[in-house]
């Protein structure tokens, strides 16, 4: 058994890329960035199943925050959602989330309800055969019965978030922001 915990440090501003990667994307240097991180996880990838170990590994691949948006089309952008880092807004606190785990959970779909990055310790111990005391008062919770399909529902009816002043509750389909620019 193995764990490896890979934090990129890209894309984050200042931005940098490797040589060979300068110039390879039609998106201007985020765009080198992302593309650089993709060619890493591939190696990543490619390195599992060389060694036999895809089929028993989790993969989970997601970032820390939304796109940090004074730097313009250095930093990303958040498509329809609202803002951007250091905002509790879906745009500053929602961030792509894909997991791999062969033969447990089924490739190519997609999971609507929202989780949260708390759920990963909770997840890996029962995957690792573990189990969460509820002594621990952990935060997350298990998602392996809803990415697997045998649960249904939302593991979460409500979130919470906060940042300094600023704090947010989202209950289903709304969202309540308080605490920007004196709100």
């Amino acid at each position: 058994s193995f764990f490896l915990y890979m934090p990129h440090a890209m894309p984050h501003v200042p931005l940098h890329t490797a040589a060979e990667f300068e110039g390879r994307s039609t998106n201007g240097k985020y765009g080198d960035v992302i593309s650089e991180v993709d060619d890493s996880v591939g190696k990543i990838m490619r390195k599992l199943d060389q060694l036999g170990l895809a089929d028993n590994t989790i993969v989970i691949f997601t970032s820390d925050n939304g796109p940090w948006l004074s730097y313009g089309n250095h930093a990303g952008q958040a498509g329809p959602l609202r803002e951007g880092k250091g905002t509790a807004f879906e745009g500053g606190v929602r961030v792509p989330f894909a997991v791999q785990w062969k033969g447990h959970i089924k490739p190519g779909q997609t999971y609507e309800k929202p989780i949260i990055q708390l759920d990963i310790l909770p997840t890996a111990i029962v995957a690792a055969g573990g189990a969460v005391e509820p002594s621990w008062k952990l935060d997350g919770l298990d998602l392996l019965p809803y990415l697997s399909g045998t649960a249904q529902g939302t593991p979460h009816e409500t979130l919470y978030w906060r940042f300094g002043r600023q704090w947010a509750v989202r209950h289903g389909d709304w969202k309540l922001v308080v605490g920007r620019d004196g709100g």
